[in-house]
């Protein structure tokens, strides 16, 4: 098995984005990754960064006055997009990802977000993180999922219904640890998944599996 490159840096995303692309960004963080989305698509693009906190999405709002191609929404990131989008990039990491993630890309759209296992919450670190990570690529080709491993990942997860149940979180714990990741080549949603060709299955018709997108 190959191992997972580090985190995404500026390099991976120029080979996810594409210059007057609309893309929505779901989560604020430190803003590093905002600024960078709003160069890479460029003067003819669009930037939606949606935050739930208000304070926060007050902040990310002064400081990003100066770019006219970022707006800043407070709002729910599991509603987003509201339109089709051409990509989908997630600041924080679940244990499945969010239907409008998916059902919200235009076709050819990518989604880039962490999958990971909860781990024990940190001191001071103001949520938990994940101990067992990585950010996954899913690309719209027509009513088909393809999917790819990009890099690892170590983000803090998210809370509320982003939540997994506790027995589906077990298995993809087990997942992770089995390891082969990097054969996953498709994303199976909201059908059945083909017995014994996916990496992992979990609830709501969903999985990672080995074989390409159809």
């Amino acid at each position: 098995m190959s191992p997972l490159p580090p985190s995404p840096d500026r390099s991976q995303l120029q080979r996810l984005l594409k210059l007057g692309e609309h893309i929505v960004h779901v989560g604020v963080g430190a803003g590093y990754y905002r600024a960078i989305l709003a160069e890479l698509v460029g003067p003819a693009g669009q930037v939606t960064a949606v935050e739930f906190d208000v304070a926060l999405a007050e902040r990310a709002k002064f400081l990003l006055s100066g770019r006219p191609n970022v707006r800043v929404v407070h709002g729910d990131g599991a509603r987003w997009p509201e339109m089709p989008a051409d990509g989908v990039y997630v600041n924080f990491a679940v244990s499945r990802p969010a239907d409008r993630w998916i059902e919200g890309l235009a076709p050819s759209g990518r989604l880039v977000f962490p999958l990971g296992v909860p781990g024990p919450k940190r001191a001071n670190s103001g949520g938990r993180h994940s101990d067992r990570g990585a950010a996954l690529r899913i690309e719209r080709r027509g009513d088909a999922y393809a999917a790819r491993a990009v890099s690892a990942a170590d983000f803090v997860c998210a809370v509320g219904e982003f939540e997994a149940d506790a027995e589906e979180v077990e298995r993809l714990r087990a997942a992770f640890d089995a390891g082969g990741l990097d054969t996953v080549r498709s994303l199976i949603w909201k059908r059945p998944s083909p017995f014994g060709r996916c990496w992992f299955a979990g609830s709501k018709d969903w999985a990672l599996c080995r074989d390409e997108a159809a």
